[in-house]
């Protein structure tokens, strides 16, 4: 049966390899899961439109990714970056570290990457450009900080697929998530000492408009409310620093401290919603057909694959496993757990194991093409997306590797 219900994947796979467009893909592997399953065409629709209100209800990143433009149009990231190179000077390798462990900082404390990754990559792509060392960084750190954060459906999963307390269970991933975020912060700098900085023609030779440290308030602003304004939000007891107020100071800060005209405010507040919407609004359609194939059982049938692998492998199997499934499936990471983890949970495995299969997951959603993360990174480097996968891929599987031999010390 599994032969049968996996051949709507492989076309994914196979069609999303050569090129073509995710929703190309995954219309042709809707189909065929569609006629494989005898499944009823307003039944199937309905599965694709509620895919698609799910993804359009993700609102931090699309406030985020709007007040980042916001911001960057008000020459606050150019303020901010001229600052941070003036005083580290033949030092900008250790700024992309720098920023990895912001981008870390924040999304383990948010529960989620690509809000924060809205804000931090123009920044850093200002700072160093587009080195393809830093994304990857970016990424690997992200992937482990969301899947292992207290604040994430992700290690909620996990922890009830162990039946373990959420808070224990993200201390004891707490040493992986640190390992990751080190490695995603030297690879970094590594990147950019190997490759200097790779800024468009210009923006390294002092074209540059003179800017001052006020000037730089915008966006330091935005990016302490990002990382801290939960905390600040939990220490008060007031709940003050949503996404949406957030945005409303860094739009008042771009007026007073960047004499930017409230309209053109507005106007770059809009445009900047436009890329992260229109994102948001096809992968919701492509999660839905990929939630078609879902329907058919498949990706229970490849995780129950993990419990008929010996005792020894059955941990660096489900690891695999979940890598896998999350490239196709990588918009909804939760998703690919919730498909995942109920196997294993049947089968005993520690918490341990769990958050280590949590975290293939999250790397294995850093190599897919309808990633949320990918794409911001995408936007934010002004890279294609299949670019910065293919760059990403070879660090991703080291981390992998890493995971899987880190699968045979937790037993």
């Amino acid at each position: 049966m599994l032969l049968l219900n996996i051949i709507p994947l492989i076309i994914i796979i196979v069609l999303l390899v050569l090129k073509q467009h995710m929703l190309i893909a995954g219309l042709a592997g809707g189909i065929v899961a569609m006629i494989i399953g005898g499944m009823n065409p307003a039944s199937a629709a309905g599965i694709v439109q509620s895919s698609v209100g799910t993804m359009l209800g993700y609102l931090a990143p699309v406030l985020y990714a709007a007040a980042a433009m916001m911001v960057s149009k008000s020459g606050s990231f150019t303020a901010l970056v001229d600052f941070a190179q003036k005083k580290l000077k033949d030092k900008i390798a250790w700024v992309a570290g720098v920023f990895v462990l912001i981008q870390a900082l924040a999304t383990y404390m948010a529960g989620m990457g690509a809000g924060n990754t809205m804000v931090i990559a123009p920044l850093v792509a200002a700072a160093v450009g587009a080195v393809p060392e830093v994304i990857a960084g970016m990424a690997i750190a992200t992937a482990a900080c969301f899947t292992t954060s207290p604040a994430s459906t992700e290690t909620v999963l996990a922890a009830e697929a162990a039946a373990r307390d959420v808070a224990e269970h993200a201390n004891a991933m707490l040493p992986f998530t640190l390992l990751f975020v080190v490695l995603g912060a030297a690879l970094a700098v590594w990147g950019v000492y190997k490759r200097g900085t790779m800024l468009k023609d210009g923006a390294a030779a002092g074209e540059k408009k003179e800017t001052s440290l006020v000037q730089a308030i915008p966006a330091l602003v935005l990016v302490i409310l990002v990382i801290f304004g939960g905390k600040i939000n939990g220490l008060t007891g007031l709940h003050v620093f949503a996404p949406v107020v957030n945005v409303l100071v860094a739009a008042v800060l771009c007026v007073v401290c960047c004499k930017t005209k409230p309209a053109d405010v507005c106007n770059n507040l809009i445009d900047g919603s436009r890329f992260i919407l229109t994102t948001l609004f096809g992968v919701g359609i492509f999660l839905g057909f990929i939630n078609l194939v879902a329907e058919l059982g498949t990706f229970e049938q490849l995780a129950a694959l993990a419990g008929q692998a010996p005792n020894i492998l059955i941990v660096p199997v489900a690891i695999i496993i979940a890598f896998l499934i999350a490239i196709p499936s990588g918009a909804f990471c939760a998703g690919v757990l919730a498909l995942v983890l109920p196997t294993l949970s049947a089968l005993g495995l520690p918490s341990t194991a769990m958050g280590l299969v949590a975290i293939a997951a999250g790397l294995g959603t850093q190599v897919s093409p309808v990633q949320i993360n990918i794409a911001a990174l995408s936007d934010g480097f002004k890279v294609d997306i299949f670019k910065i996968i293919k760059d990403n891929l070879k660090y991703v599987l080291c981390g992998l590797v890493i995971l899987i031999l880190a699968s045979f010390i937790v037993r």
